[in-house]
């Protein structure tokens, strides 16, 4: 993807951020290192573009980039605080990336959508992190190598002074190198990331799923075969215990101890008994019978405390108190900061809603793939998709039927709908306004668009004019 659409990948990730940073480099023309670590801090925002317009062309959505740019302000807005907070030093920011940006997930519902997304794939999102930060200083120092191979002696370009320290023109230098290699890189790292992302909504929603119900059935009718067994044992050994009252005891104790071996047997089943190990982080040494005594650490500081403090003269009782209040005056300092981090991930939910205030979350423009604008619709809907299908387009005939009334529903009803949403939830959403006829026409619309889009089930002619007929009647005159 990332060479496919190199092109306009880079030119909508590097626009923005060239303009704010040839701004910052006349605002802080005396320390550009300034200048290049605000940019450097605010790389998440950057590389939404390239990712908003790869999910566009994903979908055969060929959007051009003034029209991706115009975008801009409402990709930057989502989300701000804890991506320049706590999320900005992410090793998944790739991989995690469309969850914000196209799902539009936010607070409890991202963690649990990020919890069943990650899996086993953090290793390579880390990954992918760690190479491309590293082609990044490679193409930074390459490029200033080649600028520095090509400036004569003469020209008078000191990088390093008598020191080795950088001046204020290498600075100015590996700043601008670092800046070209930040915008080279970043179609590849972002484009990286929505594959894997793509790579595993395809694992989680598409693939194997007849096989994981048949092994569901066929361990279902396992299961129940083994509940029968462990029924009829200890129905036997009950009848045996009942019927037998002059057998001898040794006999019934060889039967009750035959029904028990089997119904430990059936226990020990993997539809019963399951080991699962659990592997955390703990410190090595600790011993959980010592876990309530006094820490070991606390005993060794009292012990070294009592060998250095030493409050025998005035002033080395002064000079040692003093030492003390410094100490504890940084272990404050620390916990404040440490406290107010705390609180600010703690409630991470009211900042973002006094950021947003109660401003309504913008309607998606894309769904499923599709293209939901008002704009982007003929103005004869059901004769464009009776034209659609006979050129036998039946794809396109019955993805404009659905597309249209999703766009309907949301300007006259303003339905919220999500573009993390699937076609279920947004036909329960329309069965929510408890209007029949609206919820029926459209539940059957959805069933018939999933049958063709997903088991690729082509419906009859007739029911495709029905379609277009209950278009008219209940998308078109009724809303």
């Amino acid at each position: 993807m990332a060479s496919a659409w190199w092109r306009p990948l880079f030119i909508v990730g590097a626009l923005p951020p060239m303009i704010l940073f040839i701004a910052l480099l006349i605002i802080f023309s005396d320390n550009p290192v300034l200048a290049g670590f605000i940019i450097w801090w605010l790389k998440p925002f950057w590389e939404r573009l390239p990712l908003f317009f790869g999910s566009r062309m994903v979908f055969g959505d060929e959007s051009g980039q003034v029209e991706i740019l115009w975008q801009t302000k409402s990709l930057y807005l989502k989300d701000t605080i804890p991506w320049l907070l706590w999320r900005r030093l992410s090793f998944q920011r790739a991989f995690d990336a469309p969850v914000t940006v196209l799902e539009g997930l936010s607070g409890k519902e991202r963690s649990s959508r990020l919890n069943i997304l990650h899996g086993k794939h953090n290793d390579i999102a880390v990954g992918n992190q760690a190479i491309c930060f590293c082609f990044e200083w490679i193409f930074c120092f390459g490029i200033a190598t080649l600028v520095l191979f090509f400036i004569p002696d003469d020209f008078g370009l000191d990088v390093y002074d008598t020191v080795e320290e950088l001046t204020l023109a290498g600075q100015w230098l590996y700043t601008i190198c670092w800046f070209i290699a930040m915008t080279l890189v970043m179609p590849f790292h972002t484009m990286a990331g929505f594959a894997l992302y793509l790579n595993r909504r395809i694992e989680l929603e598409a693939w194997d799923i007849e096989i994981t119900f048949r092994n569901l059935a066929n361990r279902k009718q396992q299961s129940t075969q083994k509940i029968v067994q462990l029924m009829s044992a200890t129905l036997l050994a009950i009848l045996i215990t009942l019927t037998t009252p002059s057998t001898s005891h040794a006999e019934v104790n060889h039967d009750n101890t035959s029904a028990s071996q089997l119904v430990d047997e059936v226990l020990q089943g993997e539809d019963f008994g399951q080991e699962i190990s659990v592997r955390k982080w703990r410190f090595k040494n600790l011993i959980e019978e010592n876990e309530d005594k006094i820490p070991e650490w606390l005993i060794n500081f009292i012990e070294w405390w009592e060998n250095n403090v030493d409050f025998g003269s005035d002033s080395d009782g002064e000079n040692t108190l003093l030492a003390t209040a410094a100490w504890l005056k940084l272990l404050l300092i620390t916990l404040a900061v440490v406290l107010f981090v705390y609180l600010l991930y703690r409630f991470r939910g009211p900042i973002r809603s006094l950021q947003h205030g109660q401003k309504r979350e913008s309607t998606p423009e894309v769904m499923f793939g599709l293209d939901v604008r008002p704009e982007s619709l003929p103005d004869d809907i059901p004769a464009q998709v009776m034209s659609f299908w006979r050129d036998n387009r039946h794809r396109d005939a019955l993805g404009l039927l659905y597309r249209a009334s999703l766009s309907r529903l949301i300007e006259q009803h303003a339905l919220a709908f999500k573009s993390s949403y699937t076609e279920a939830e947004c036909a329960a959403l329309v069965k929510s306004r408890g209007i029949d006829s609206l919820s029926n026409y459209f539940a059957g619309l959805t069933r018939i668009w999933c049958h063709l889009a997903y088991g690729h089930e082509l419906p009859a002619i007739e029911a495709i004019e029905n379609l277009c007929e209950g278009w008219s009647a209940e998308m078109a005159d009724a809303l």
